[in-house]
């Protein structure tokens, strides 16, 4: 909420300055002012205001404004937790064919390695389709969870042709929004190493930096991303940024911050994420991986 008369900076200062952070959506802003006139309603929403409101003005029309913006709000970050949960529920049927193929042939080679893999494959199916994928907190133990059961497969798989490393240092776990990690190893499994002749290398790191604050890479030797390509990434419909536009715009809304990707064709991709969280997760089970290698 902003007044249009403030000292030092105006209104539609303040709200432009925003509005280069968070979108309208994000982060909703209701400006106020003693007169209202078309140049000024024309100003406030140029500069990215959701309302604009005259004083005095009745508190009864004060709050349902708020509650109208806070309702929208909500119902827009729904839809992108949604949109997430689609996309992760959307498995590719030759996928699933390859990984039934998978513990078929190992169930006449190696009952046990069948057994194991069938357990990874229940686990990523049912965290698939968790319901906890709707909803706006998850834990990033939740989150390793269904990338160690993808891992474990695609392993079983590809074989000597992909190299799996998680760099977690020891007893970490923090709340995020669900996921946030997951789609992005996935990315570099389909569009890094398997792409590359002979296959190549899958590495997950995540350390705290900071009071509240955790730092978290996916990194691969694979493909690469071209420059034409890599520099729309974030803002356009192409093939490899299937969920990255939806990660993206879910951490700058919870941790203020956005993805970082670099790559280099022919030798790899990086994407990074800051997550800043108001506080840790205190559980005597929590995570006991260190710089693991499958």
């Amino acid at each position: 909420m902003l007044d249009l008369m403030m000292p030092d900076m105006t209104g539609f200062e303040v709200c432009t300055n925003i509005r280069e952070r968070f979108s309208m959506v994000d982060l909703p802003v209701l400006i106020v002012t003693a007169a209202i006139i078309s140049h000024d309603k024309y100003k406030a929403f140029h500069a990215g205001a959701n309302d604009i409101l005259q004083k005095p003005y009745h508190y009864s029309e004060f709050t349902a404004r708020i509650k109208n913006l806070i309702l929208m709000k909500h119902t827009a970050h729904q839809a992108t937790n949604l949109e997430m949960a689609f996309l992760q529920s959307q498995i590719k049927p030759h996928f699933l064919y390859n990984v039934l193929n998978t513990i078929i042939a190992l169930s006449h080679l190696d009952i046990e390695k069948a057994r194991e893999t069938t357990a990874a494959f229940t686990n990523y199916l049912r965290m698939s389709f968790d319901f906890q994928n709707t909803s706006d907190i998850s834990s990033f133990r939740n989150e390793l969870s269904i990338i160690t059961s993808y891992l474990s497969i695609e392993k079983t798989r590809f074989g000597k042709r992909i190299d799996i490393l998680f760099d977690i240092e020891q007893d970490i776990d923090f709340p995020l929004p669900p996921l946030m990690i997951q789609p992005l190893v996935e990315n570099a499994v389909h569009h890094g190493i398997s792409k590359k002749r002979g296959g190549g290398r899958i590495k997950l790191t995540a350390k705290k930096q900071g009071e509240n604050t955790y730092f978290i890479k996916v990194e691969d030797n694979g493909t690469g991303i071209m420059p034409d390509i890599q520099k729309d990434i974030l803002s356009s419909d192409v093939n490899r940024s299937v969920g990255l536009k939806n990660i993206n715009r879910r951490l700058k809304h919870f941790c203020g911050s956005e993805l970082t990707i670099t790559s280099t064709p022919d030798e790899g991709t990086a994407v990074s994420m800051m997550i800043h969280t108001p506080g840790t997760t205190d559980d005597s089970n929590s995570l006991k991986t260190s710089s693991l290698r499958y």
